[in-house]
């Protein structure tokens, strides 16, 4: 997609997608592919794989924190009663 069809989708400026393109394009998560005047990018699934088995081991754990944390609300609610 081009910058202004990515902004279309979101609340925000075509200037403000462009950073963020910009910065996700240094990172390697999305590549930049000209054709004629525009620039499309696109999603470089691999990485973005990659990014995600890195947070899976976040996940797991703030899962298991939630998890907790609603036993403790439910304990809560039932004394509160």
């Amino acid at each position: 997609m081009t910058p202004n069809a990515i902004a279309e989708n979101f609340n925000t400026t075509r200037q403000a997608v462009s950073k963020h393109l910009r910065i996700l394009t240094e990172c390697e998560l999305v590549k930049q592919e000209p054709r004629g005047r525009e620039v499309y990018f696109s999603l470089e699934i691999n990485k973005m794989k990659e990014v995600d088995k890195w947070l899976e081991q976040f996940r797991q754990i703030w899962e298991t924190r939630f998890n907790q944390l609603d036993d403790v609300l439910a304990t809560l609610k039932k004394q509160q009663k």
